[in-house]
């Protein structure tokens, strides 16, 4: 067996590399653990600190959820965009969309709401992407990060959800999403346009001429990411004010787009790693990266969930990094063993932490 690289110099023997590889693992991992943990909880115990806003309860006003106008649809003014959101507005393009001039009135923005999804579903329907031609990894891949097929799985919901709340914008009265569903959809609507433009890229790129220029799709579903932290971050702004959102709207809108936005960062996270693969970096900093990347997808979902209330973008979290702990088995033999019973321990840990982190989510909302 040939000496290691990296951390270990070249005359360790092949036990010493175990051995130093393992010390790290040990020293390293409780740090970081913790560090992730903490951080959420810390977010979650400031926010059941303050009282300016309220817990997301939904009460819905004006005679029923089926397109009834409400008689007074008086409610308190929804809270403004954060600066994170609008940095990613800025990032993601959103903000050229909302001043364009594209759409100037609550319809014309459930039309954009509307025809985004439609664009979007339709490029993806289209065959020939690398993802539907290279199917699982390969042991002679060696490709990390990477999720068990039965994860995609999560794109069946997402789908449907955003068909019903896109069909729901363009043909159904504002107040089916409560009464002020007007003013969440005309906020939530340019951040999720431009996250579907940005898909659409993604799936005309992630084809056989762009194998060596991977960075071009990985760059697309980030920019879809920051969009849709946008959009997430409308309608969650909506659900903190009592009366503002129906049953009908959390179900078709609030869930799908925390869902989408959830998985579309774990998607830009495991494109990346593709990335590094597809460069030939070396197998040290590709398994590095990996177990990185599920440190930072837990820390990102999870901060978001706490901060924002909503525990949907964590329970993704969960989801993905569990299934990129049993993604890997292909490559047993072919890989340090002991590097790859860490980075699948790592996505198992990480994606308990993100559970941990949506329970929190749960409680402030509920305490708050």
């Amino acid at each position: 067996r040939p000496p290691c690289r990296g951390v270990c110099s070249r005359t360790n023997s092949a036990e010493d590399c175990m051995s130093i590889r393992h010390s790290l693992l040990v020293h390293t991992a409780p740090v970081a653990l913790a560090l992730l943990l903490l951080s959420p909880l810390a977010s979650a115990v400031s926010l059941i600190r303050e009282h300016n806003l309220r817990a997301p309860t939904l009460h819905l006003r004006g005679g029923g959820m089926w397109g009834s106008k409400p008689a007074a649809p008086i409610y308190p003014p929804l809270p403004v965009a954060t600066g994170g959101e609008n940095v990613s507005s800025v990032v993601s393009g959103a903000n050229l969309l909302a001043d364009s001039g594209i759409a100037t009135s609550l319809d014309g923005w459930r039309m954009v709401l509307a025809g985004s999804f439609a664009l979007f579903f339709a490029f993806t329907s289209l065959p020939g992407r690398l993802d539907t031609k290279l199917g699982r990894p390969k042991r002679e891949d060696g490709r990390f990060f990477t999720p068990s097929g039965w994860a995609f799985a999560i794109w069946g919901p997402i789908f449907l959800l955003e068909m019903v709340m896109s069909v729901s914008a363009a043909v159904a009265p504002g107040s089916l999403f409560g009464p002020a569903g007007g003013e969440w959809l005309t906020q939530m609507a340019p951040g999720y346009a431009a996250a579907a433009l940005h898909q659409v890229v993604w799936t005309m790129t992630f084809r056989d001429w762009a194998l060596d220029k991977l960075w071009i799709p990985a760059t697309s579903l980030t920019l879809a990411a920051f969009g849709l932290y946008s959009a997430h971050g409308a309608v969650t702004r909506a659900l903190t004010v009592q009366g503002s959102m129906s049953w009908y709207g959390f179900a078709v809108a609030a869930v799908p787009v925390g869902m989408h936005f959830g998985w579309m960062c774990c998607a830009a996270v495991l494109s990346w790693n593709n990335v590094l693969n597809q460069i030939k970096a070396k197998r040290d900093v590709q398994l590095t990266a990996a177990t990185a990347s599920c440190y930072a997808a837990a820390a990102l979902l999870g901060n978001v969930a706490v901060n924002r209330r909503d525990p949907i973008p964590a329970l993704v979290g969960c989801w993905a990094l569990y299934a990129v702990s049993t993604g890997h088995e292909i490559l047993r033999g072919a890989v340090d063993e002991l590097a790859l019973n860490a980075l699948n321990l790592t996505a198992k840990l990480c994606s308990g932490i993100s559970f941990v982190a949506a329970v929190a989510a749960f409680a402030v909302a509920r305490l708050g």
